[in-house]
C-alpha cells in the first residue's frame, strides 16, 4: 500500500478538560500493573498452600490472610485505574504497594528454591551427609519463610490501613466502579475530529486518496463493501478517511445517505446507533412506527431514548434499505463494536460502502472478512516526505524554505519522529510558534525532546494520543509491553528472545493447560495485532520473527517505566533511580556504567547488556545478585571470561544467554543453576561443556553453533526440548540422546573423517526412530562420509512430523522415507551431491514452503523446474547452478534468490513465475545484474529486484 502523507485528526489539540497530567495517567497505568503483580503473587501463595502445605506448617492462616488481602487490594486498584489527578499521597501508596509485591515474590521464590533443591549426588556416604545438611538448611528455610510471611502480613495490614484512609466514599462506589463524574470523563472522546485541514499541510495524500475513491465509487462492485484503514496511532487514518468522505465527487450526491461516526475506546452501541439515525435524517414518523408510540408530545430525542437496541437497529436498517449509503466508523478498537454495528447495515446491491479506521489488525480483518483486498495498511512517511511536511508546517508559504543553518538540526529532530505525521506536525507547530527561529532553541529541543514531550503543553498531545493504545491493553499485556523498554532505540527485537525473557522473569506463565510458551506467543501476537510493535522479519509461515518499537512509543514506555521503577537504563549519561527505589531490572547500553560504588543490586531480577565492542561493566561476578532470573549478554563481544564462581548463588536464574560473546569456557559453577531453563552459547568459542552441566535438571533449551562435546549422563536432562549442535562421538552419547524423549529440535554433528563403526550406524538409526514422535526440527552435519547415508536409509520409523530439515554432508541420494515427509515446511541442503531424480521427490512434498539448495547440493550443474509440483513453495534459494523455469513451474513462488558461483551461472524463465514479488541476485558479473533487472522490469507482476556484486 502507499504511505499516507498528511495530517491526522489526532494533530488537533485535546480539549482542556481532557488535559490531565502525564503523571496521573502513568499512575493509573502503574496501578493496573501492580494489580497484575498482586494477582500473580496471590496465585503463587495459593499454589504453595496446595502443593507445599507441609512446608508452610504454622503459617497457613497467615498465607490465607495475605491472599485475601492481595485479592482485595487488586480489586481496589482496578477500580482506581479509572481515576485521574491522583494526589501525591495516593501515588506514593501505589509505589509502596508495588515494592511490597516484588519483595514478597522474591522471598517466596528463594524459599521454594532452597526447599526444592535436590542434590545431584545423594549416593553412598557422601550423599547421606549432603542429605543431612540439606535437612538442616530446610529447617532454617522454613523458619525464614515463616518470619518473612509474618512480616509481610504486618506490612499488608499497614498498607491496607493507609488504603482505607485514602479511599473515600465519594471516590469509589460500593460496587467497586468509578463515580459517574469519573465515568463521564472516561467516556469522552479525547480527540477532536480534523474536519478542517489546510490543503498546504496535506503532503502526498493524493495517490492514497485516489486509490480509496476508486474503491468507493467502483460501479462494477454493487455489493456492500467494507474498506478498512489500519495502522499505528498518529499515522493519519482519520484524515485520509475524512478527505475521501468530503471529496466533491462523493458529496455531490453519489450516495443517498452519509454518516461519520466516531467510535473510540469507550462506546455504547445504542449511543452509536442514535448518532447514525440523527445523521442519516430518519423521519420522525418512521421512528414512532418502529417504537409503536404516537404520542405527539415526545420529540425525536425522547423517542430515541425510549428505544431498545433491537428497535434502533431496525430503524437504521429500514431507512438504509434500498439506498446507496456511505458510513465511516472512525477509531474502532473492539471487534465487538464492529459486530454490534454491522447488523444494522443492510447488504443490498446498490453499491454501498463502509469505511473503518482502526489501530487493531483483528478489527480490520473481521470487518473486511469477505474481501481482505480492501484492507488499506497505512505506513509511516518516507524521510523525503517527512521533511516536506515538516517544512510546510514550520516555514512560510509559498516556498517553505528551511534556512541552511537550521537544516541539519531540523533533520536530526525529524529522525526522532520516524515518519509519524502526528509527531512531525506537532513538533513543527512548536517550532513555528518561535518567530526568531534561533539555532540554539532548535538544538535545545533536539537534546531534550523526550522531556519536552512530557512537559510542554503543545507537545502533550503526542504522548496522550500514543498512550491511548498502551492504556487500552489488558493488565496481562502491560508488563509485556513495558519490558520492550530495556532494548535500545531502533533495536531489532527477536520474538523468541523476547518471549523467553518474559517467561524467565515471571511476566508470562502458563494458564490452565496452555503452556507458558503458547501464552507468550499469544501475547506477542496481540502486541503486533494492536500495532504497538512494527514487524521487521517474517519466517516461512508468515509468522513475525522480529520487530521494532517506534521511537515515539519507546519514549512513552520509558516515561512510564521510570515512574513505575520497572527498569533502569544505563547509557552514557545514566539516570539512577531515587535512593528508596530498588533496582529490579538493569539494562546497560554502553558507555560508563554509571553505577556508584554503593549501589544496591541485591534485588536485581535481570541484567541485560547491549555492548558490542565495549567491555561489560563491573558486574561479572553475580554471587551477590541472588534474585536474578535472567542474565542476557548477547552480543557482548568484549566479554572474554566469567568469574569461576559467578553462578554459585543464583538459585532463581532461568535464562542465561552468552550468545556471540568471545568466551571459551563455561565455569563449573554453571551446575549450581538449579532452575536454569535456557542456555544459549551460540557464536562463542565454547566447544566443550563442563561435567556439572548434567545437574541442570530443568534445562529446556541448550543452544550451540559449534560441534559441542558433552559429558556423560547428558540423558539425565530429560526436559530438553532444543539441543544442539552436539558432537556425536560415541555410541553411549547417541543412546543417551535417544532417551531425551521430549526433544523437538536437534542439531547433531559427526566429525569422524573415516567411516562410522557399524555400532554407531545402528545407534543413529535407532536414535531417529526413538524420537519419531517428538522431533520437529533436525540438523545433521558431517565430514564427507558415505556410511552415514546407510544409517539414514535403515531408519525403521523416521520422524514423519518433521517441519524443518537441514542436511550438510554427502548423501548421494535421498533416503526413501523423505518422500513421506508430509509436514516438512523448510529444507536446507548443502554438499549432499543429490541426483536430478531427487528434485522430483522434493517437488512432491505437499507442505514445502522454503527450499534452500546450497553449493554441491546436486551433482549436476543444471537444475530444471518443470510444470507442476512445489504447490506451496514460496521461497527458493539456489547457489552456484544454472536454473531454468518452464511454463507453469513453481506457481506459488514469491521470493527467488540466485547466487552465481565463481565459474558463472545463468537463470532462465523468470517470466513464467507469475506470483513472483522479489528477486535477489548475487554475482560478480554486472551484465547478469542488468539482465535480471530488465527481466524483472518487464515481468507481469513487476517484482522488486535486489542485486549485489561480490
Amino acid at each position: 500500500m502507499f504511505p499516507i502523507k498528511h495530517l491526522t485528526s489526532e494533530f488537533s489539540a485535546l480539549p482542556k478538560h481532557r488535559r490531565t497530567e502525564i503523571g496521573s495517567m502513568e499512575t493509573m497505568i502503574a496501578m493496573k500493573v501492580v494489580g497484575f503483580s498482586f494477582q500473580f503473587i496471590a496465585g503463587k501463595l495459593e499454589r504453595m498452600l496446595v502443593e507445599e502445605a507441609a512446608l508452610l506448617a504454622g503459617v497457613e492462616d497467615d498465607v490465607r490472610y495475605i491472599v485475601v488481602e492481595l485479592r482485595s487490594m487488586t480489586s481496589f486498584l482496578t477500580a482506581m485505574s479509572t481515576r485521574h489527578n491522583l494526589d501525591d499521597q495516593l501515588q506514593n501508596w501505589v509505589q509502596e504497594v508495588k515494592e511490597a509485591a516484588y519483595d514478597a515474590e522474591d522471598s517466596i521464590d528463594e524459599f521454594l528454591c532452597h526447599l526444592g533443591s535436590i542434590p545431584y549426588d545423594q549416593r553412598r556416604v557422601k550423599g547421606f551427609f549432603k542429605h543431612f545438611l540439606r535437612s538442616i538448611k530446610s529447617m532454617k528455610a522454613r523458619h525464614d519463610i515463616a518470619s518473612d510471611l509474618k512480616k509481610f502480613k504486618v506490612h499488608v495490614e499497614e498498607v491496607r490501613k493507609r488504603q482505607d484512609r485514602y479511599s473515600h466514599p465519594n471516590e469509589v462506589s460500593s460496587s467497586g466502579t468509578a463515580t459517574s463524574l469519573e465515568m463521564a470523563s472516561t467516556y469522552s472522546d479525547p480527540r477532536i475530529i480534523g474536519h478542517f485541514v489546510e490543503e498546504a499541510q496535506l503532503v502526498g495524500i493524493n495517490e492514497s486518496r485516489h486509490t480509496l475513491i476508486e474503491w468507493v465509487l467502483d460501479k462494477n462492485r454493487l455489493e456492500l463493501t467494507v474498506i478498512s484503514l489500519f495502522g499505528f496511532g498518529g499515522l493519519g487514518k482519520t484524515t485520509l478517511a475524512m478527505t475521501v468522505y468530503d471529496d466533491p465527487t462523493i458529496v455531490r450526491g453519489h450516495f443517498q445517505s452519509r454518516a461519520w461516526i466516531a467510535v473510540s475506546q469507550n462506546y455504547s452501541i445504542k449511543g452509536l446507533l442514535k448518532k447514525i439515525i440523527r445523521q442519516i435524517s430518519v423521519n420522525e414518523q418512521q421512528i414512532r412506527d418502529v417504537l409503536g408510540c404516537q404520542d405527539d408530545r415526545l420529540n425525536t430525542e425522547q423517542l430515541l431514548n425510549m428505544m431498545d437496541e433491537t428497535q434502533l437497529v431496525k430503524t437504521v436498517r429500514d431507512h438504509l434499505q434500498g439506498k446507496r449509503y456511505l458510513l465511516v466508523f472512525d477509531d474502532v478498537w473492539r471487534t465487538q463494536a464492529w459486530e454490534g454495528l454491522s447488523i444494522a447495515l443492510p447488504p443490498g446491491k446498490e453499491g454501498s460502502r463502509v469505511i473503518v479506521t482502526t489501530r487493531i489488525e483483528e478489527v480490520a480483518n473481521i470487518s473486511c472478512s469477505r474481501n481482505h483486498r480492501f484492507i488499506f495498511k497505512v505506513s509511516p512517511l518516507s524521510p523525503e516526505l517527512s521533511w516536506e511536511l515538516f517544512c510546510r508546517r514550520v516555514f512560510e508559504a509559498p516556498d517553505y524554505n528551511c534556512p541552511p543553518e537550521l537544516e541539519n538540526v531540523g533533520r536530526e529532530i525529524l529522525q526522532k519522529c520516524n515518519g509519524l505525521p502526528l509527531a512531525i506536525v506537532t513538533i513543527g507547530g512548536l517550532l513555528a510558534s518561535k518567530p526568531d527561529k534561533k539555532l540554539e532553541e532548535w538544538k535545545d529541543l533536539r537534546d531534550n525532546l523526550r522531556l519536552e514531550i512530557e512537559t510542554n503543553d503543545m507537545l502533550l498531545k503526542i504522548h496522550q494520543i500514543l498512550v491511548l493504545s498502551y492504556n487500552d491493553l489488558p493488565c496481562h499485556l502491560k508488563p509485556c509491553f513495558l519490558f520492550l523498554g530495556i532494548f535500545p532505540e531502533d533495536f531489532e527485537i527477536h520474538r523468541k528472545r523476547l518471549m523467553r525473557r518474559w517467561i524467565a522473569e515471571g511476566i508470562v506463565s502458563g494458564v490452565g493447560d496452555l503452556p507458558a510458551e503458547k501464552v507468550a506467543e499469544r501475547n506477542f501476537n496481540q502486541l503486533v495485532n494492536r500495532s504497538l510493535v512494527q514487524p521487521s522479519q517474517f519466517d516461512d509461515s508468515g509468522t513475525v520473527k522480529s520487530c521494532r518499537v517506534h521511537d515515539m512509543m519507546l519514549d512513552v514506555i520509558l516515561s512510564i517505566s521510570r515512574k513505575e521503577n520497572f527498569a533502569v537504563l544505563l547509557k552514557e549519561h545514566p539516570t539512577i533511580p531515587q535512593q528508596h527505589q530498588e533496582i529490579r531490572r538493569l539494562s546497560w547500553h554502553g558507555g560508563s556504567s554509571g553505577l556508584v560504588a554503593d549501589t544496591d543490586l541485591s534485588h536485581l531480577r535481570s541484567f541485560t547488556a547491549f555492548a558490542f565492542a565495549e567491555d561489560v561493566p563491573p558486574l561479572k561476578d553475580y554471587r551477590k545478585q541472588r534474585q536474578l532470573r535472567a542474565i542476557d549478554l548477547e552480543g557482548c563481544r568484549a566479554l572474554l571470561y566469567l568469574h569461576p564462581k559467578s553462578f554459585s548463588k543464583l538459585f532463581l536464574l532461568k535464562y542465561l544467554s552468552l550468545r556471540d560473546c568471545n568466551i571459551s569456557v563455561l565455569p563449573d559453577s554453571i551446575g549450581d543453576l538449579q532452575n536454569l531453563e535456557f542456555l544459549d552459547i551460540r557464536g562463542t568459542h565454547i566447544d566443550e561443556l563442563p561435567k556439572t552441566i548434567v545437574k541442570l535438571q530443568k534445562l529446556v533449551y541448550l543452544l550451540a553453533s559449534k560441534y559441542l562435546k558433552v559429558p556423560e549422563r547428558i540423558g539425565k536432562l530429560n526436559r530438553l526440548v532444543v539441543f544442539g549442535i552436539v558432537r556425536a562421538d560415541s555410541v553411549q552419547l547417541l543412546q543417551e540422546i535417544g532417551e531425551l524423549v521430549n526433544l523437538q529440535k536437534l542439531g547433531i554433528g559427526f566429525s569422524h573423517r573415516d567411516d562410522l563403526s557399524l555400532r554407531m550406524l545402528e545407534e543413529i538409526s535407532a536414535l531417529l526412530s526413538k524420537l519419531n514422535g517428538s522431533l520437529r526440527s533436525l540438523k545433521i552435519f558431517s565430514w564427507p562420509n558415505s556410511s552415514l547415508k546407510t544409517a539414514l536409509d535403515e531408519v525403521a520409523s523416521p520422524p514423519f512430523l518433521l517441519c524443518k530439515l537441514q542436511i550438510c554432508y554427502e548423501l548421494g541420494k535421498l533416503p526413501p522415507w523423505f518422500a513421506y515427509l508430509n509436514h516438512v515446511v523448510k529444507i536446507y541442503l548443502e554438499y549432499t551431491q543429490l541426483q536430478l531424480e531427487d528434485l522430483q521427490v522434493l517437488r512432491n512434498l505437499p507442505a514445502l514452503v522454503n527450499l534452500i539448495l546450497e553449493y554441491r547440493s546436486f551433482v549436476h550443474h543444471d537444475l530444471v523446474f518443470d510444470q507442476g509440483g512445489f504447490t506451496q513453495l514460496k521461497f527458493l534459494e539456489i547457489s552456484g547452478y544454472n536454473v531454468s523455469f518452464k511454463v507453469g513451474a513453481v506457481r506459488s513462488l514469491e521470493i527467488l534468490k540466485i547466487y552465481f558461483g565463481t565459474g558463472g551461472s545463468s537463470v532462465n524463465g523468470i517470466k513464467h513465475l507469475h506470483g513472483l514479488r522479489e528477486v535477489h541476485i548475487k554475482t560478480r558479473d554486472e551484465d547478469v545484474i542488468e539482465m535480471v533487472k530488465n527481466i524483472a522490469a518487464n515481468h507481469s507482476n513487476r517484482p522488486k529486484c535486489f542485486a549485489t556484486l561480490h
